[in-house]
C-alpha cells in the first residue's frame, strides 16, 4: 500500500470514525473473555463500585455520550495531517501572482493581469492555510500532491515524499486499529492459571479475539475454556 493509498484510507474512512466518535465506547480492547476468572476479589470489587457509579439511576451528572477516546484519534490525525499540509505548501506552493498597482480599470492589459492574478490566488487546487482545514481536506491535497496531480506547485523531491508518507502511515494505521480493521496485540496482567507465564490478547481486525499463553501456548476464546 502506498501513502497515498494510506492517505486515501483516512479521507475514505473519516465519516465512519465521525460516528463512532458519536456514540458510547461499547467494547473495550483487551476484551475481559473468560480472562475475567482470573481477577482478584479487590478487583471485582473495584469494578463493581464503578459500575455501580455509573448505572444510569445512579445520582450525579451522567457520562458524555461520546466516545472520548476515538475524539483523541480524530484530533492526532487531523493535527498531524493538517499541520503537514502546511508545512509542505509553504515548501512546494508557487505564490499567486501580483498585479502592477497605479494603473486604471480601463487599461486593458492592466484589467487583464488583475483579473489573472485574482484567479490565481483562488485556485481551489492551492492549500489554504484558513478556513476549512480537516483531516479528510488535508489527506486529499496531500494524495494529489504525491500523485503529482497538476497545479500551482513543484514536484516532490525524495525527503518531503517521505515525510507526508510517515504522516499518512501513522493516520491510516490509527483508523484501521480504532476502527478494528487492524490486528492488535496486548499483554494481560495476569498470569496463565496453569504456568503462570505471560498472557497476550490478539484479535481487534475482525476475527475473533484470543488469549495466549506466550509460554506454554494454551489458547482461550470467547466460546471456549479449553486449551489449543
Amino acid at each position: 500500500m502506498t501513502a497515498a493509498d494510506d492517505l486515501d484510507t483516512i479521507t475514505d474512512r473519516w465519516t465512519t470514525l465521525q460516528e463512532r466518535a458519536g456514540t458510547r465506547p461499547s467494547t473495550t480492547w483487551p476484551p475481559a473473555m473468560g480472562i475475567t476468572r482470573l481477577m482478584t476479589d479487590e478487583e471485582r470489587a473495584d469494578q463493581a463500585a464503578e459500575r455501580a457509579d455509573t448505572a444510569p439511576d445512579a445520582p450525579g451528572p451522567r457520562p458524555t455520550p461520546v466516545d472520548v477516546n476515538v475524539l483523541d484519534v480524530m484530533t492526532t490525525i487531523e493535527t498531524g495531517l493538517v499541520t503537514a499540509a502546511d508545512w509542505l505548501a509553504n515548501r512546494i506552493q508557487r505564490p499567486a501572482f501580483t498585479a502592477p498597482t497605479g494603473r486604471g480599470w480601463n487599461d486593458d492589459t492592466h484589467r487583464a493581469a488583475v483579473l489573472l492574478a485574482a484567479k490565481d490566488a483562488a485556485d481551489p487546487r492551492r492549500w489554504t492555510y484558513t478556513g476549512a482545514r480537516t483531516a479528510p481536506d488535508a489527506a486529499e491535497w496531500l494524495a494529489l500532491r504525491l500523485r503529482d496531480a497538476p497545479g500551482p506547485f513543484r514536484r516532490l523531491d525524495e525527503g518531503e515524499r517521505q515525510a507526508v508518507a510517515a504522516v499518512a502511515s501513522s493516520g491510516a494505521e490509527l483508523i484501521r486499529k480504532t476502527l478494528g480493521d487492524a490486528r492488535q496485540r496486548t499483554t494481560v496482567p495476569h498470569p496463565c492459571p496453569g504456568c503462570a507465564g505471560q498472557l497476550v490478547v490478539e484479535g481487534g481486525d475482525g476475527t475473533p479475539p484470543v488469549v495466549l499463553c506466550e509460554d506454554c501456548g494454551r489458547t482461550w476464546t470467547e466460546t471456549t475454556a479449553g486449551a489449543a
